[in-house]
């Protein structure tokens, strides 16, 4: 038995693919078939209930989902793992800056009828004005709610905070989203992970392009945690992510699937799998709390998941191993079957 197990990033309301969303030419025209499924998804369609499902099935006990749907998608049902919902802020244009706002103030100051934590989430430098970006830490500062912004992602991303230039331009001109000067020339990732130090729980979300200069502020700024997506990693064909080095200065570093988008399933179990499997410089009790305690600590949920602690919830997994496999820590994590969860005494087969 293992603790329940802790998705730190993803997005739910893609969970009705089948399969991710081809990525050979990297970020742009990817998004550009993220906006296309959006669009085309029937309304009838409830993709959140799904993921829901498959987090439950494959041993989740709580997930950070980006949602863009507002109060409606935090509703949940009993045995459902728990949330902290964040509400994922667009908006580089300059004269939505005051409607957007007004949307993550509403979203954390609504009343709730459901028992999801609500924090918001700046999409990324790209999509999210500079000013608005402060406002933003600003309101969630004030509610000491956590936040999550998509960071360091991509060399499109890296090229336009840069000079203003290339595919993510053109994409935003495309989508009528572009505004001149709204990005200062010479920006960088740094810019947007300093305001980050005025809050308690701050995540950046793939930071796979984060350079020495950043690496080593997040090193004296050891309360932000990057969450690592390793398949979504890989199905971009990205550099290496610097998840090692991160560890070593003492950044916390956790585990999330992202979208089945760019996945094909929403089990962290699969991506600790992956990992284990891939690098033998961690030990294997590290790996885990990658996606339990040090998880749970991020999102604001150590006192109650995380690990098997007397006066925590009742949520562990239990792992099945082939035959004559030894019972180590190293096996379970690169051989282990998830065959369910017993919660407060219910036993949920996967």
């Amino acid at each position: 038995m293992i603790p329940g197990l802790i998705n730190a990033h993803t997005h739910l309301e893609f969970s009705g693919l089948a399969k991710p969303l081809p990525a050979p030419d990297g970020l742009v025209p990817w998004l550009r078939n993220v906006v296309a499924t959006r669009g085309q998804r029937p309304a009838s369609a409830n993709p959140v209930r799904a993921g829901l499902d498959e987090l439950q099935a494959c041993g989740t006990a709580a997930a950070g989902d980006i949602t863009t749907e507002g109060p409606a998608s935090t509703q949940s049902s009993p045995g459902d793992p728990s949330r902290v919902v964040f509400r994922e802020i667009i908006g580089l244009r300059s004269t939505l800056r005051s409607a957007r706002l007004a949307l993550a103030r509403d979203f954390l100051a609504e009343e709730r009828a459901d028992d999801c934590l609500r924090g918001i989430s700046p999409h990324a430098p790209y999509s999210v004005h500079p000013d608005l970006f402060g406002d933003l830490v600003g309101l969630a500062n004030t509610h000491d709610a956590p936040l999550a912004i998509h960071l360091a992602e991509s060399p499109e991303e890296l090229l336009l905070l840069a000079n203003g230039s290339g595919p993510l331009r053109l994409l935003l001109e495309e989508l009528d989203a572009w505004e001149d000067n709204a990005i200062a020339s010479g920006s960088r990732p740094l810019d947007y992970l300093r305001p980050l130090a005025l809050l308690s729980r701050p995540l950046v979300i793939h930071g796979n392009l984060l350079d020495d200069t950043e690496l080593a502020w997040l090193a004296d700024h050891r309360h932000v945690a990057v969450v690592y997506c390793p398949r979504s990693h890989a199905h971009f064909g990205h550099p290496p992510h610097p998840w090692l080095q991160l560890l070593e200065t003492g950044t916390p570093v956790i585990l999330g699937t992202d979208s089945r988008a760019s996945n094909p399933d929403l089990s962290v179990w699969n991506e600790l799998q992956f990992l284990s499997r891939t690098t033998s410089a961690l030990s294997p009790t590290d790996l885990l709390s990658m996606a339990t305690q040090a998880a749970a600590r991020a999102l604001g949920l150590g006192s109650n998941l995380g690990s098997l602690t007397p006066g925590k919830k009742a949520f562990a997994v239990a792992v099945a191993l082939p035959a004559s496999t030894p019972w180590t820590l190293q096996s379970i994590l690169q051989s282990g079957r998830i065959a369910g969860s017993l919660q407060n005494g219910h036993w949920h087969p996967a």
